[in-house]
């Protein structure tokens, strides 16, 4: 029994993972992490763009 009570019999008695960790290891395989994250910063300075350019709005004269 691991540290946080939840046996880990599944990988450990024929080597193979759960279906579900095995389908989530292939859903997150497909994912390439550095484009995703490149896509969250272009997107948080677009955000960060458009909020400034409203704050200017607003407060322009």
């Amino acid at each position: 029994m691991s540290q946080d009570g939840h046996d880990k019999k599944g990988a450990a008695e024929n080597g193979v993972g759960t279906p579900v960790a095995n389908l989530r290891s292939q859903i997150w395989s497909r994912w390439p992490t550095g484009l995703t994250a490149l896509a969250v910063i272009v997107l948080a300075w677009v955000g960060v763009y458009l909020l400034w350019n409203g704050i200017i709005f607003v407060f322009a004269r």
